[in-house]
């Protein structure tokens, strides 16, 4: 009873799967697909197929597997078709190159190729499709097993360039040379760096090595190319011997080791009177010695400094000491005069009345006529203005009247009382007027004088 519902369901999916709309897949194999040879280059092949067709390229994602160098082929992808189950699936390939670096077992990582195509025409569906997890496994020839770097290729050209003949050289006379290290089908990363050396008498000045992988025409990698340059400093005269060159690469076409050589390059140095080898400076005089000073003269810069700071932030603290009530006392005025004046008490009417709370905008109100010298009902009599009337006769019924309230707005107030606030701070100045400066009534006597 129990394995009832578990097949109930396999039969679901199964029937799901063979009644349901085909979906997109991803196919991928290694080619060659058995054992290879460490360092040979092995293709790992992606295809990608979906029903109907592709509404843009897949996105391929860069491969990372350990103890290899993965690089996505730079080749043009190839589109094909393909029929499954009597549906024509639209499909692209993609080469990666693998390269592995030691003997082993290489596992493919984890990684999703995101494919749009058109499930249901026009519509673009992104699928993520995981890619086929693939093992591969590399080893080395026996016969390779005992040397210091193993470089298969299908072939290897070893060449090499002279500055100048190798004829009448003196002492004193440099020679450059220029080494080429060619390998079909193999990125020139993978090839061995060329050992150079010179025996005694001749000095050999190395530069830094340029890689560089060539293409064809149409954009094909072909070879690897390493190209090793140096210059041979020839100090004294005599018969010398520049050591030749030999690389031992693994033939993939013939599976066996092969060894290309430069020849050594034998020469004569005749003797340059006027050749001085390079000799190494005199050694300067050495400088008197000095009378050697007490240590502790070397810590009074630092006392000095130490001191003068220490006097700058006392007499800070002394000053902000003395000064300190006066600033205290005078910010609390400042306070207090900001608070008690007209802009203050109309700040605080004016957040009174745009919080809309009626008893602390009535009291505010207050205070701000009579900071101005003004009673309610002298303001009332300046305004002149029925609407404000009624407001302000709606805050006091709102607050005094305990039935038949009418509803009140602040923000109506606050904007009736900002258009008649210049009447409450303008204050009348006509009985300031100056009494005139000759009255009548005032006659001038004959001496001058006034009556």
């Amino acid at each position: 009873m129990k394995r009832y519902p578990f097949s109930c369901a396999l039969a679901l999916m199964c029937t799901a799967t063979a009644y349901g709309q085909p979906g997109p897949t991803v196919r991928a194999k290694f080619v060659p697909a058995t054992s290879v040879i460490v360092g040979q280059p092995i293709q790992l092949q992606v295809e990608v197929l979906v029903p109907n067709f592709f509404t843009g390229a897949p996105e391929f994602p860069p491969i990372e597997i350990d103890g290899a160098i993965v690089t996505l082929s730079e080749d043009r992808p190839e589109h094909f078709t393909e029929q499954i189950s009597g549906i024509t699936f639209a499909g692209i390939r993609r080469f990666y190159i693998v390269y592995t670096e030691q003997p082993g077992t290489f596992t493919t990582p984890p990684v999703e190729i995101s494919v749009p195509y058109a499930a249901k025409p026009p519509e673009t569906t992104v699928a993520k499709l995981p890619l086929p997890r693939l093992r591969l496994a590399a080893a080395l020839p026996p016969e390779a097993r005992h040397l210091d770097y193993f470089l298969p290729t299908s072939r290897l050209t070893l060449t090499q360039r002279w500055s100048r003949p190798l004829t009448q050289i003196r002492a004193g006379d440099s020679i450059s040379r220029t080494i080429t290290v060619a390998t079909q089908k193999t990125k020139a990363m993978l090839i061995p760096p060329v050992a150079l050396s010179a025996p005694d008498g001749v000095s050999v000045y190395p530069q830094s090595p340029s890689v560089n992988d060539e293409r064809s025409a149409i954009g094909e990698f072909t070879q690897g190319v390493r190209t090793e340059r140096a210059t041979y400093l020839f100090t004294k005269a005599g018969d010398y011997v520049l050591p030749g060159i030999e690389i031992t690469w693994w033939n993939l076409s013939s599976q066996r080791l092969v060894t290309s050589r430069l020849p050594p390059a034998k020469l004569h140095v005749s003797d340059n009177p006027a050749y001085a080898s390079e000799l190494p400076p005199e050694p300067e005089p050495a400088a008197p010695l000095q009378p050697v000073a007490p240590a502790w003269r070397s810590y009074l810069p630092f006392f000095g400094r130490s001191v003068l700071v220490l006097a700058i932030f006392a007499g800070l603290v002394w000053f902000l000491w003395r000064l300190w009530p006066r600033l205290v006392s005078g910010y609390g005025s400042l306070a207090a005069n900001c608070r008690d004046s007209e802009a203050g008490h109309w700040r605080r009417l004016k957040l009174a009345l745009s919080s809309n709370d009626a008893a602390r905008s009535y009291a505010a109100l207050l205070a701000w006529l009579r900071r101005q010298g003004l009673s309610l009902e002298e303001f009332h009599a300046r305004a002149s203005d029925a609407t404000l009337d009624q407001q302000i006769a709606t805050l006091s019924q709102t607050l005094f009247k305990k039935t038949g309230k009418a509803p009140w707005n602040g923000r109506a107030l606050l904007a009736s009382l900002s258009a008649h606030r210049q009447l409450a701070t303008v204050s009348d100045t006509r009985s300031g007027d100056l009494p005139p400066l000759n009255p009548a009534g005032v006659a001038a006597q004959p001496n001058g004088r006034k009556t």
